[in-house]
């Protein structure tokens, strides 16, 4: 059994898949597995990929005769996992050379379910990285799970964990899945260890699916993901401070979308529907609110001294 099995949804990404592929092949962990899904690819992907798994037994390749999106695409590699963890690398992101080994390491010595690391954002044209301060959750969720709601990409998960509570991908959903599977992996691990200097280097890719936010789908999706993760909340049922914080977030990503001047009327009248139907849900409408305007004040705050940092050095 490999001690981390690393998936890699691959889909028309050649510009950037050879120094991903780069950065798996030179983990410091020698027990690894890596499964790359490449979902009907049209670019030179393929070829890519073909050359750069070609002799390492480490790499597996799993071809999609059709395109079936992202979510279908980890699942596929989440159903073939040998590892006793799992990570997943987006093909235009890269990792640090000890990333994944002082993941497993910090899992292992803690009994962990998850092992978490940082996120830096990195900007190819300029060929540099800084700290994506408005994602850097990790002080908040050494304090409570549940504040692991997004940035999945930086952690391991104990692939058993997954396994026995059902915790996959919704292939439903086309945006708004990823922060759907933290919340609901949060629901059910017994901890969280957090690794500040393991290191996930996200890409700014201006062609990335997240961008392409001018129609209804995404809110679409927003809604459908947030209701689902309100009637499972009720269901387990999930309580306190984790109740708050999740509901916290759900009101922010639906606010997010009042503040996008350039959305169609469409698309914000949309957003405020969603809005009022997860509030209309709360069990506790002002400890809710507290936390989330808590959580708004600290995010306006550390985005205002991302912005400053990153005008100070270009």
């Amino acid at each position: 059994m490999p001690a981390v099995s690393v998936i890699v949804p691959v889909f028309n990404s050649e510009a950037f898949l050879d120094k991903c592929l780069e950065s798996l092949a030179c983990q410091t962990l020698a027990d690894l597995e890596v499964i790359c899904v490449d979902d009907h690819s049209t670019d030179g992907s393929p070829a890519i990929l073909n050359r750069r798994t070609a002799g390492d037994s480490r790499f597996k390749v799993i071809t999609f005769a059709d395109n079936r999106g992202p979510s279908a695409a980890r699942n596929a590699a989440l159903d073939a996992a040998l590892g006793e963890y799992v990570g997943f690398v987006d093909s235009d992101d890269f990792i640090a050379p000890d990333f994944l080994e002082k993941l497993y390491q910090a899992a292992v010595s803690g009994d962990a379910d998850v092992a978490k690391g940082t996120l830096k954002n990195y900007d190819p044209v300029k060929g540099v990285s800084y700290q994506r301060e408005i994602f850097n959750l990790n002080y908040r969720i050494k304090e409570h799970k549940a504040w692991f709601f997004m940035t999945y990409t930086s952690a391991i998960y104990r692939t058993r964990m997954l396994r026995e509570h059902g915790i996959r991908f919704d292939e439903r959903l086309r945006f708004f899945e990823d922060p759907h599977f933290s919340i609901r992996a949060a629901f059910h691990y017994n901890q969280v260890a957090v690794v500040d200097d393991a290191v996930y280097y996200y890409t700014d890719n201006p062609h990335s699916v997240t961008r392409a936010c001018n129609d209804t789908r995404p809110i679409q999706d927003l809604i459908a993901g947030a209701q689902d993760l309100m009637d499972r909340m009720d269901a387990l049922p999930i309580e306190g401070q984790h109740y708050n914080i999740v509901f916290a977030f759900l009101i922010d990503q639906f606010a997010g979308w009042f503040q996008k001047y350039y959305a169609p009327d469409a698309v914000t009248e949309l957003a405020a529907s969603g809005f009022s139907g997860i509030v209309d849900r709360c069990r506790d409408f002002q400890a809710c609110m507290s936390t989330y305007l808590f959580f708004r004040k600290e995010s306006d705050r550390r985005n205002l001294i991302r912005q400053i940092k990153k005008d100070l050095h270009g």
